[in-house]
């Protein structure tokens, strides 16, 4: 049976008796149990967010408890909290060890209450996670409000939680259980909105906050699990909330806490055709008509065959619309077919034209490998970027392709006996085995640049993010900045790409043995891209501070940028109350994935 690639808001709402958010069905705050929600907190993470609301509405109060690298200072925050559940968001496969550990605290201090852990990757691979994590108590599969809400009211009254529709958990054998899954949400806005009080927007430099308005994505990527996640079960591949319900939050955050600057979490915001340009512009036409008109930015994310000169066009002048992220992924022909991406270079090229003439900023995720490719391939994208972003509008930006839980990919390599590693920490090996040598040289090489919050790629896209804002009291960038910042990422593409071909040629006219026996030329190479690195940044830096300056938002004066470090060691900046740039604008934080 053909799956519906889009529903539409319905227009009478949809009820359903696991969903009960109406005024009748709300309970006095604090009459529930007791909740802590652990996550990461870039970009809101409004899946918190959302089922803390969806908690909350039913009594049970819920505190979100921000997870970071030490598990036990998490563990002594959430167990001060003599809460009755734990709720773990596990955002990142690659984090499931840790997210291990911290229940092996809460265990080790004491807390005998629910413990039960939901993302992407737990939903694709609840038996590896419970039986990895011991002391995980159940998995929420896939769409977890309702899921989460029925589970709280079990626990809450004594009932047997074990047979809810959407759990995984282990039952009395010893074995993985895994219950029917929950059908989708139809009619998203049922759900109250995610509930932010405790973020501080109020406290930020340029206030922005993330927000919904649809959920899921038609595409069949290869490397993208998000189809998957929300195939599963059942139901729309995309569903719309109503333009102006999206429209309502947005002022209300604007008018409550002074939000400019919004950060829509769509996974393809323009998805499936002419519906979902339609209904885009009516989001559009109703911002342009509300309070907030001329007030705010928008950022959205789409892919390349999704740009249109006039609808975008129309997006920027009615919706406020100032930063796109691209899924373009790969420049070479055979390596988006091996993608599934279903689009030509071409259509990248013609993307970034319709930018450029709006004068739009934006980023872009790109794979300059993957488990197919040859020298041929990974040549032509590199010499793809040049001509793509050749010019610095955008910072070039490159990793390699991941196989992660749900993934088309994942279940290839895994027919193909390739996949490698541990479920928590998949790999691969390249076919040949002079590309593994490449890819170690490019993560030892690039990983301040690319792979970290305080690299050129994460300053320089939040740099080109700030100079194209166009928010209510704030000096919009002049000319001359702006070709300053295209100035200098242009220098920054440039000296990365021209140095990925010398390794690229290097190591496709060395053999294996030879590679392997002598890493000098690789070396100087990565010495050379981390010297020029470094002498940008301080450029960089030096420029943004400046920037900030002039709009009244400069950089701590204290920490700074140390210009005086030596050839191939990088400056340490920090911003007011943060380490490192976790602070600048655009929500880059942690974008980047390596593994």
């Amino acid at each position: 049976m053909a799956r519906i690639p889009v529903a539409l808001a319905p227009v009478v709402p949809v009820e359903r008796p696991d969903l009960e958010f109406t005024a009748s069905s709300a309970r006095e705050l604090g009459s529930g149990l007791t909740v802590a929600l652990v996550g990461f907190q870039d970009q809101d993470n409004l899946g918190l967010r959302y089922l803390k609301s969806a908690a909350e509405h039913h009594g049970h109060r819920c505190n979100i408890v921000t997870y970071d690298a030490n598990e036990e200072t998490v563990s002594q925050q959430i167990l001060q909290l003599q809460c009755d559940v734990v709720g773990l968001s596990l955002i990142f496969q690659y984090m499931a060890p840790q997210f291990s550990k911290l229940v092996a605290a809460l265990r080790r201090g004491g807390f005998e209450g629910h413990i039960t852990i939901g993302g992407h990757y737990p939903s694709f691979d609840p038996e590896n996670v419970l039986q990895r994590i011991p002391g995980l108590d159940s998995v929420v599969r896939f769409e977890g409000e309702a899921t989460f809400v029925e589970l709280l009211a079990h626990l809450e009254h004594g009932q047997d939680w074990k047979p809810i529709v959407g759990l995984a958990l282990v039952d009395q054998s010893g074995e993985v259980r895994m219950n029917p899954l929950r059908p989708s949400i139809e009619d998203l806005d049922i759900l109250p909105f995610p509930d932010r009080a405790e973020v501080s927007y109020e406290g930020q430099d340029l206030p922005t906050a993330s927000i919904l308005a649809s959920r899921g994505c038609p595409w069949n990527c290869s490397f993208c699990s998000i189809r998957p996640f929300y195939e599963a079960p059942g139901g729309a591949l995309r569903r719309l909330r109503r333009p102006e319900q999206v429209v309502r939050e947005m002022v209300e955050l604007h008018r409550t806490r002074g939000v400019v600057a919004f950060l829509f979490q769509d996974d393809d915001f323009m998805a499936t055709g002419p519906r979902g340009r339609a209904w885009a512009l009516e989001l559009a036409d109703a911002l342009g008509a509300s309070e907030i008109a001329g007030r705010v930015s928008l950022k959205i994310s789409c892919r390349s065959d999704e740009v249109d000169l006039e609808v975008f066009r129309r997006l920027r002048d009615m919706g406020g619309l100032t930063h796109v992220y691209l899924g373009v992924e790969s420049g070479d022909p055979e390596t988006l077919k091996h993608l599934r991406k279903q689009l030509k270079p071409d259509a990248h090229l013609r993307a970034a034209d319709v930018f450029r003439t709006l004068d739009l900023s934006f980023d872009f995720g790109y794979m300059v490998l993957e488990p197919y490719s040859t020298f041929a391939a990974v040549r032509s994208g590199v010499d793809f970027l040049d001509r793509f972003v050749g010019d610095g509008w955008s910072v070039a930006t490159f990793c390699r392709t991941l196989p992660y839980a749900g993934t088309p990919l994942e279940v290839q390599l895994r027919s193909e006996g390739r996949l490698l590693g541990t479920p928590f920490e998949p790999d691969y090996e390249f076919l040949d085995p002079r590309l593994d040598v490449f890819y170690d040289w490019l993560l030892y090489t690039f990983r301040r640049r690319n792979f970290s919050d305080e690299g050129l790629c994460h300053v320089l896209r939040a740099l080109q993010f700030e100079l194209h804002l166009r928010v209510n009291g704030r000096r919009p960038a002049t000319a001359v900045e702006r070709a300053t910042a295209r100035h200098l990422t242009r220098m920054t593409n440039r000296i990365a790409t021209s140095t990925l071909r010398g390794a690229l040629e290097h190591c496709e006219s060395t053999t294996i043995e030879a590679l392997r026996d002598d890493p000098s030329y690789l070396l100087a190479l990565a010495e050379f891209e981390q010297s020029e690195e470094a002498r940008i940044e301080v450029e960089v830096m030096s420029f943004y501070e400046s920037f900030r300056s002039s709009i009244g938002q400069g950089f701590d004066q204290h920490h700074g940028v140390d210009r005086h470090h030596g050839v191939g060691q990088h400056p340490r900046i920090d911003l007011p109350g943060t380490s490192g740039m976790d602070s600048l604008p655009g929500g880059f934080s942690r974008t980047w994935t390596v593994a």
